[in-house]
Formats: structure tokens, sequence, C-alpha cells
């Protein structure tokens, strides 16, 4: 069973769009072969077409794929539901792989299965691009913790705020080339308030 399907389908069956915008900060990828990972409504899926030789986007959300359809539209994107903790892709068939604020959604065990069958789909060279929460975001703490650092919050989705130390070990196989915190401060409430998010590169440690 794929953990938390209901809470996602029905955050994506509201009128107003989730997680709504432009991505920021696309990676910069020179064609090849994407899987975005966690394609939802398809705001990271219509930029990744515009750089990538063809993207293949796979999420567990009916509903958030017919929303990926809607806004990301592409003769270069095919769109697949499944499991990201068991993809149903041959082993080194992408050169890149994107996961943005997917693997924080995964409770540890889960999210170490997914980090190995990113491994295991990657060709030799490619590169893994990932966005996560950062410990010090405004809301990390907010709900139940249910794991350290991971937080169940009145939806019924479960959110990890990562640490630096975290971020650097998170592919034990592979090495950080990028790892930035992107801190954003926000008012909300008449109060000064921290976004705070990692992105990360990762890269093969040697031939």
């Amino acid at each position: 069973m794929i953990p938390d399907r209901d809470h996602w389908e029905r955050e994506y069956s509201k009128p107003d769009p989730v997680w709504k915008g432009p991505p920021a900060d696309l990676p910069l990828l020179e064609g090849g072969r994407v899987l975005e990972l966690g394609c939802g409504g398809g705001k990271t899926a219509a930029g990744l077409v515009k750089v990538a030789g063809e993207v293949v986007g796979i999420d567990h959300s009916r509903k958030g794929l017919h929303a990926c359809t809607r806004s990301a539209s592409s003769p270069r994107l095919e769109l697949v539901e499944g499991d990201v903790r068991c993809l149903p892709f041959s082993g080194r068939s992408f050169d890149h792989v994107v996961a943005y604020h997917v693997l924080g959604h995964l409770l540890e065990d889960d999210r170490r299965r997914a980090i190995a069958e990113i491994d295991r789909v990657l060709r030799p060279g490619g590169s893994i691009h990932v966005r996560t929460f950062s410990a010090r975001d405004m809301r990390a703490g907010e709900g139940e913790e249910v794991e350290p650092g991971t937080f169940l919050r009145g939806n019924g989705i479960r959110t990890h705020y990562f640490t630096d130390e975290e971020m650097v070990s998170l592919f034990p196989s592979r090495v950080a080339a990028r790892l930035d915190e992107v801190v954003v401060r926000k008012r909300y409430h008449g109060r000064d308030m921290l976004r705070a998010e990692w992105n990360a590169t990762y890269e093969a440690t040697g031939p």
C-alpha cells in the first residue's frame, strides 16, 4: 500500500491548485532523459520539458497526474502512476532524477527504499536534484512528531525537516556537489518567520 495516498488525492481534489506557482531554481540539464519523482500538479514538469530531451513524471496520486496533464502537456512528457519506493523502470534508464519535496514526505525506511531505487535507475555519471524543507523552516516542530524531525500535521501528510548533516549523507554512494540552504524571510500574522529549504545536487563519486 502506498502511504498517504488518500490524503494526497484529497489535496489534489481541491479547486484551488495545490502548491501553485512556478518552480524556483530548476536544475541546468543538458538534454537527456529525466525522471521526476512526485510530479504532482506539474509545475516542475512544465519547466523540465523545456530543458530536457525527455521527461518521465511519476506520482501515486491519480488526481495529481490529471492536474499535471493539464499544466505540463508536452510530447516530451510521459506520465506514470506508481510508487517511488518501487520504481517501474529498468536499471540505468535515466540521465537525471529530480525529486522536489518528495523524499521528505516519506518515513525513514521508505525514504531509504526510494533512495536505493533512484540509484538503481540512474545511469553512470547521472545527477540527482533534490529539494527538501530545512530543520530551520518555520513549520518544523508543528504537529505530531512521528519520527525524529518528522511531523504529522492536520492534513494527514507527514513532512521531514532535514538537517545539513542529513542532507550531506542522503545518498551514501554519491557526493553532494551542491548543497544550498535557501532561506526567505516572510511575515505571517504580524510576525517575521523563515521559509527554509535545501537545494541539493548529488553526483557520482568517481568514474
